[in-house]
């Protein structure tokens, strides 16, 4: 017999986190610190746990609730409807023991009709349920392997001619720190806004950095004379490694510059002689439907990692 419990941010169980470092499957994305930051966000984190019966733990993941306001009523309607209409979303769970704890934990969901988005982690074995199911993939380079074989695997013609092209063109990577946060941002900003995306204030990424980096987050910067270029974050908690926060200037593009894959290159080599496990690639579309997600897949695929099923699933 099992048993699920839900906690709030205010009384979540004090061992949360290390149930995730004893699992394979255990991310930045599911611990109490990235929960603290959701609530900037507008999102009410909520902690689930299953226990069996005799009292071991073999399922958690955090749901964070949030109001869905649906665009194709009018704006006053769509604010009445979004006080009720009330939604859960969560990445790389639930982290489990097996496919009994998972089964339970879809059993819950659809018991109490619960309105949902979550992706799964590439080790999750996906049972049997009644919700909607989207394929979707990533590509996860294991860090294990010495940095020689690694780069051997990468496509010499257009990821590995690209490094070398940036080296020799003068681009020069350094790691993010409180010192050139704001210049990271900035770059960032102006990529987000190119792409129709919202700004990230000071706030919010000096919160997002204070929380998230004593636990396993860094990033690094490019330059080219000086001049910031690039940038791109990653997390690594439980020594497994997501890229976060691509950002790149007209100059990279302009100059062919390349400092996106010097950028990963060096996170690859960081990670290795950090003693990490696995670089996540963070997702793609397995079965592309436009000129974008074709060219997300071929990007990521030239990196030479091994493929891996992810699976969106909805209610």
């Amino acid at each position: 017999m099992m048993q699920i419990s839900i906690y709030s941010l205010q009384d979540y169980p004090s061992d949360w986190n290390e149930f995730l470092l004893k699992n394979e499957t255990g991310t930045i994305h599911n611990t109490v610190e990235y929960a603290r930051y959701s609530t900037s966000e507008g999102l009410d984190p909520k902690f689930v746990r299953i226990v069996d019966s005799k009292g071991n733990i073999v399922l958690q993941v955090i749901l964070f609730e949030y109001k869905h306001q649906p665009v194709k009523f009018p704006k006053l309607v769509g604010k009445i409807i979004k006080k009720i209409n009330v939604r859960y979303k969560w990445s790389y769970g639930p982290i489990c023991d097996s496919e009994d704890s998972l089964q339970y934990f879809f059993n819950f969901l659809k018991k109490e009709k619960k309105k949902f988005y979550g992706l799964t982690h590439p080790f999750t074995k996906l049972c049997k349920n009644d919700f909607k199911n989207q394929k979707w993939g990533t590509y996860l380079i294991d860090l294990k392997k010495s940095k020689e074989e690694i780069f051997q695997n990468i496509d010499k013609k257009s990821a590995r001619k690209n490094i070398e092209r940036s080296i020799e063109r003068g681009v020069k990577i350094e790691k993010i720190n409180n010192n050139n946060l704001t210049e990271y941002l900035d770059l960032f900003n102006q990529t987000k806004r190119e792409s129709g995306r919202i700004a990230t204030t000071t706030e919010q990424m000096e919160s997002f950095w204070n929380l998230l980096n004593p636990i396993g987050f860094s990033g690094f910067l490019a330059r080219k004379d000086g001049v910031c270029i690039g940038g791109i974050m990653f997390s690594f908690f439980n020594n497994y490694m997501n890229e976060w926060g691509v950002a790149r200037s007209k100059l990279d593009y302009e100059e062919k510059l390349y400092s996106q894959d010097l950028l990963k290159w060096n996170m690859i080599e960081w990670g290795i002689e950090n003693n990490n496990k696995w670089y996540d690639f963070s997702g793609f579309n397995p079965e592309p439907i436009d000129p974008k997600e074709k060219g997300i897949l071929q990007y990521k695929k030239k990196w030479g990692g091994q493929e891996y099923s992810q699976w969106i699933i909805k209610n």
